[in-house]
């Protein structure tokens, strides 16, 4: 089976209320949350960009992508990727937020091996985390139908299409949106280290 050509896109535009900080700039581990998020994508795909409104000091302005439409969310972000996908010739996006900094390797491969027009990892009982998952390029019209449309649900979309759940570690989808929630991430990064 031939892999599928992803465009790997970290998402980085959020206004970070909760940590009062831009978060893309947080180190946690030494390493600042968006250089984390682009190193892990670069495992699988050598094209990686970064979904953002400003320019990000340190990052190629070519590799940093707006969003098409502003203020649309998580879901104007994906459409942002899926644009520059398609137009690259690319099968579809890997799409990760910048403030998941447990995901590593072993969860991006597990996603790349799903074969479905959505991948997300299992997020607690019900739920999915769609902010760590593959989306197709063929998706891009629904996507744009959604944009239009108001319904920026990116679960939404997930159950729309069929997408397929895969089972990982939940630990690995803390999200940091506080300092508190650094320091959680910051001692688990540790414990993954000792063991």
């Amino acid at each position: 089976m031939t892999r599928r050509r992803l465009l790997g896109a970290v998402l980085a535009g959020g206004r970070s209320r909760r940590y009062g900080q831009p978060k893309h700039a947080v180190a946690v581990g030494g390493v600042p949350m968006l250089r984390r998020a682009m190193e892990v994508l670069a495992g699988v795909t050598a094209d990686v960009v970064v979904v953002a409104n400003e320019p990000i000091t340190g990052i190629d302005p070519d590799h940093v992508i707006p969003d098409r439409i502003r203020g649309k969310g998580p879901l104007g972000g994906l459409q942002a990727a899926l644009h520059r996908a398609a137009d690259d010739g690319m099968d579809g996006v890997f799409l990760l937020a910048c403030d998941l900094p447990l995901v590593d390797h072993r969860v991006v491969v597990a996603l790349t091996d799903a074969a479905a027009p959505a991948a997300a990892p299992r997020r607690g009982e019900d739920g999915i985390e769609p902010l760590c998952a593959i989306y197709a390029v063929d998706l891009l019209g629904e996507v744009d139908r959604r944009i239009e449309g108001e319904d920026l649900s990116l679960h939404a979309l997930f159950d729309e299409v069929g997408g397929r759940t895969v089972e990982l570690d939940g630990e690995a989808f803390l999200n940091v949106n506080t300092p508190a929630d650094r320091d959680r991430a910051e001692a688990a990064l540790s414990m993954r280290d000792t063991s």
